[in-house]
């Protein structure tokens, strides 16, 4: 009897009371149906479609293997998942096929969806506006993909096309985060673990991530490291300033830079030293809760931020997976940087040139605290990275990642 009753009310609320009365009574009168028929209500016909979402990105063969024979040569095709605004993997991406076209290289870039360009112009122009004008084709989906010397997987949802793409010569997959990382255990998890037993090549943003995958996964791998745009990024005029300014990466909508962890160490600090500042920049966090003096400075445009960075003494960067290209943009400020002491992000600052703090709220208080006591010690980091920041180039990077295409053909 309950178990009819909330049968019921199940379909009352998907069909309405009148529907619902109307069908008990049918059945009444019809008598009752075998065991085993279930009662489905009409909405049952909108339902989910695991099985089309999974295959979206699972992908199967495609392309023709005859067109390998007449392959044009330094033909290269980049696969991404779609893109926004202020996203700093697509800025590296889109970075490097500009540095790549100025050595000969003729580019494709093909974005998978789910996305909602009306057509590969209209993409092209967001790019133009978000990013920088880009030196390559644009296709959308994966009728996009052409013939190619070399295709590159990004994002984990790219790597199953890739690796089912049958006119391409090599297959190269530019890893710039442990993506199952971004996920709690879960199929998402597997599903993005698992691109890393596809047989793609490995170019990766970092050595902890080439040795991580090579390591674990068998992988072969080499890497590229970071640098930053020096006609963009150096220290600007210094104002004053009553408080002492601590900059937080306050990307708050990815998990994986630690937000909560961070803003409970800086209550700890803003409780003990009332003249610190925080000023919040890659989130926009107007709809939390601080105690303290702050400044909520959102997504800022790159023209931006190197004025923003020049005017902190002070920034907290947090990542539990790889590094994003935000620590060495600030030193090329001049601003010292704490970050969380983890591999992942021990690999591009070395002690003498940054700040590292456990990953609990109070042994962070700690160490920013410290850091604020410390003007000497702060002052010597600030120099130290700024002169490694100096020192980096990403040209060298894009002559780094053609001798990887190279190194690991075959």
């Amino acid at each position: 009897m309950n178990n009819n009753l909330q049968k019921f009310w199940r379909y009352t609320k998907a069909n309405g009371l009148k529907a619902a009365v109307k069908t008990s009574i049918r059945r009444m009168i019809d008598g009752p149906k075998p065991v085993d028929t279930v009662f489905v209500p009409a909405s049952a016909n909108h339902k989910i479609d695991v099985i089309g979402y999974y295959n979206s990105f699972l992908g199967r063969p495609h392309g023709d293997p005859a067109d390998l024979a007449q392959i044009e040569a330094k033909t290269l095709q980049w696969v991404i998942p779609n893109f926004g605004f202020g996203s700093g993997g697509h800025l590296n991406i889109f970075r490097f096929i500009n540095m790549l076209s100025t050595r000969g290289y003729k580019q494709r870039l093909v974005i998978l969806p789910p996305y909602d360009w009306a057509d590969s112009a209209a993409a092209r122009t967001a790019i133009e506006a978000w990013y920088f004008p880009l030196n390559a084709e644009i296709a959308l989906g994966v009728a996009g993909f052409a013939p190619s010397e070399v295709t590159l997987a990004t994002g984990w949802q790219t790597a199953y096309w890739v690796a089912h793409h049958q006119a391409s010569l090599e297959k190269f997959y530019f890893v710039q985060d442990f993506e199952p990382f971004f996920h709690a255990i879960s199929s998402e998890y597997f599903l993005a673990e698992n691109t890393y037993k596809l047989g793609l090549k490995a170019i990766t943003a970092g050595s902890w991530l080439s040795d991580t995958l090579s390591r674990d996964y068998g992988m072969r791998c080499g890497s590229v490291s970071f640098s930053c745009e020096h006609g963009h990024y150096f220290p600007q005029e210094r104002r004053a300033q009553p408080n002492f300014n601590i900059l937080f990466y306050s990307r708050h909508v990815s998990r994986r830079r630690l937000f909560e962890l961070g803003m409970a160490a800086l209550a700890k600090v803003c409780e003990q030293a009332p003249h610190a500042a925080v000023i919040f920049a890659g989130g926009d966090v107007g709809s939390f809760n601080f105690p303290y003096n702050h400044l909520n400075a959102g997504e800022l445009s790159l023209v931006e931020l190197p004025d923003l960075y020049s005017q902190c003494d002070l920034a907290l960067v947090l990542s539990g997976t790889n590094l994003s290209l935000l620590p060495l943009e600030l030193a090329a400020c001049k601003c010292p940087v704490v970050m969380n002491d983890s591999p992942s992000a021990r690999w591009l600052l070395p002690d003498e040139a940054a700040y590292y703090a456990p990953l609990d709220p109070d042994g962070m208080a700690e160490v920013i605290l410290a850091a604020m006591r410390d003007d000497t010690g702060r002052h010597a980091r600030a120099e130290a990275a700024y002169q490694l920041a100096q020192a980096s180039s990403w040209e060298e990077q894009a002559d780094r990642f053609v001798e990887l295409m190279s190194e690991l053909k075959g």
